[in-house]
C-alpha cells in the first residue's frame, strides 16, 4: 500500500521542514521522494512549484547510489543515522553539487523500515593554496575561478606549473567535483569511466590527442600553457605572477605547507625566507625548496631545514638584472646596514668600514636617501 507524505511524516511536520534553512528529503519505504523542502529545492535546481518526484537516485542522480548508498549501509548494519557522508549529487540542470549528507532510517512501532529523512548540506571547496590570500589581487583571481567553475567550458591556465596545477584542481572543486574525478593526462582516455564527469588536467607538452573525439561526453579539460590552437571556444586564465602576489605571499605559503604536510608548522625565519624565494624565483623554485624541506622537517619548519644556496641564489640572481651588478651589490648592503643603525651615519659607516665622509658620497653617488 502507497503511503502519501502525511502518513510518514505527518501534516504539521510538512509545514516545519519547509521553513528550515537546511535542505531535507523525505523518502518511504521504496525510496520513493515524498516530499523535498523548499531548501533542498532550491539546492537542486529546481524552481518554486515545479514537481519533485520519484525514484532518490533517479533524481538526485549521486555518484555513490549504486554502490556505496548510506541508506542501505544504515539499513544493512542496524545503525540509526549515518552522519556526514561526503557525496556529490547532481541538481536538474546536471551540475555538481558536493555534499555531506546525514541519513536517518524510519521505522514503524515494529521496527519495519518507513522510509528516511536526508539532510543535504554543501561542502565548502578548498580552494588550494594559490587563491588562499585577502588582497584585490586575490579576490579577483577567485571571482575569476569561480565563474569558470560554473561553466563548463575548456581553460587554458597561464602561469608558472605549481600555480596552473593549483587552480585547476580549485576550479574542479568549485564546479562541486570531489577530487577523485580529478585526472592528470597520461596520454590517453582509456580507462575514464564516462560518468560521472570530472576534470583532465595537462601540462602544455602532453596534450597529444585530449581533444580527440574519444573524450567522454561531460568531461571538462584544462591545460597549463599557452597553446589554444587545438580548440577555439577555449577559456584562458592568466594568472598573476609571485611578485603580484606579494602582499599573500607568506599566507600562500603556510597554507601550500599545510596542503603538503597537514599540522607541519613553519618557524618566522623559515617563512620569511622561503617568502623571499618565492618573490625572487617563483613558484617552482619554491615548490622544490619546500619538498626538500619537508622531507628533513619534523613538525616545524625550521630555517636550517632550507637549502643554504635557496635565496642566496635568488640575491645573485635578482643583483645580475640590475645594468650595474656591482653597483647594485653594494646600493643594497649600503641601505641594508643604514636601516638596521637607524640612518645613523657614524655607526653605520663603521659597521661598513669607511669614513663618514666615504660613506655620504657613496650614499650622493648611488642616490640613497632616507625613506627612498
Amino acid at each position: 500500500m502507497a503511503q502519501n507524505k502525511e502518513d510518514l511524516i505527518g501534516g504539521a511536520w510538512v509545514e516545519v521542514l519547509d521553513q528550515l534553512g537546511e535542505a531535507v528529503i523525505v523518502l518511504d519505504h521504496q525510496r520513493t521522494l515524498q516530499h523535498v523542502n523548499d531548501a533542498a529545492r532550491r539546492l537542486l535546481g529546481y524552481e518554486h512549484g515545479q514537481r519533485v518526484g520519484g525514484r532518490c537516485k533517479l533524481t538526485t542522480r549521486g555518484v555513490d547510489c549504486e554502490n556505496a548508498c548510506p541508506l542501505t549501509f544504515a539499513l544493512e548494519t542496524g545503525l540509526e543515522r549515518v552522519e556526514d557522508f561526503a557525496t556529490v549529487y547532481h541538481t536538474i540542470d546536471g551540475r555538481a553539487l558536493a555534499l555531506r549528507i546525514t541519513v536517518i532510517p524510519l521505522t514503524d512501532e515494529g521496527g519495519g523500515f518507513r522510509g528516511a529523512v536526508e539532510i543535504l548540506r554543501p561542502t565548502d571547496p578548498k580552494p588550494g593554496f594559490y587563491l588562499t590570500g585577502c588582497s584585490a589581487v586575490t579576490d579577483a583571481l577567485r571571482e575569476r575561478v569561480a565563474a569558470l567553475a560554473r561553466g563548463r567550458a575548456d581553460v587554458c591556465v597561464v602561469g608558472e606549473a605549481p600555480a596552473c596545477r593549483d587552480v585547476a584542481r580549485a576550479m574542479h572543486r568549485f564546479s562541486g567535483m570531489p577530487d577523485n574525478l580529478f585526472h592528470t593526462w597520461d596520454g590517453s582516455w582509456d580507462g575514464i569511466s564516462p560518468w560521472p564527469p570530472g576534470t583532465m588536467y595537462a601540462s602544455g607538452d602532453m596534450v597529444g590527442d585530449l581533444f580527440d573525439g574519444t573524450r567522454p561526453e561531460g568531461w571538462r579539460v584544462v591545460i597549463e600553457g599557452t597553446s589554444t590552437a587545438e580548440v577555439s571556444s577555449i577559456e584562458v586564465l592568466e594568472l598573476p605572477s609571485a611578485e603580484e602576489r606579494e602582499e599573500d605571499l607568506s599566507t600562500m605559503i603556510v597554507a601550500w605547507i599545510e596542503e603538503l604536510s597537514p599540522r607541519t608548522r613553519v618557524s618566522q625565519e623559515a617563512l620569511e625566507r622561503l617568502t623571499r624565494v618565492a618573490r625572487d624565483r617563483g613558484f617552482e623554485q619554491l615548490e622544490s625548496v619546500l619538498t626538500a624541506a619537508l622531507a628533513v622537517a619534523g613538525e616545524c619548519v625550521e630555517k636550517d631545514h632550507l637549502p643554504v644556496d635557496g635565496y642566496h641564489t635568488a640575491f645573485v640572481d635578482e643583483l645580475l638584472k640590475a645594468p650595474k651588478p656591482l653597483a647594485a651589490l653594494e646600493e643594497r648592503l649600503l641601505r641594508e646596514v643604514l636601516e638596521r643603525c637607524g640612518w645613523r651615519m657614524q655607526e653605520a659607516a663603521e659597521r661598513v668600514g669607511v669614513s663618514r665622509v666615504t660613506l655620504w658620497r657613496k650614499m650622493r653617488d648611488l642616490g640613497i636617501e632616507k625613506g627612498s
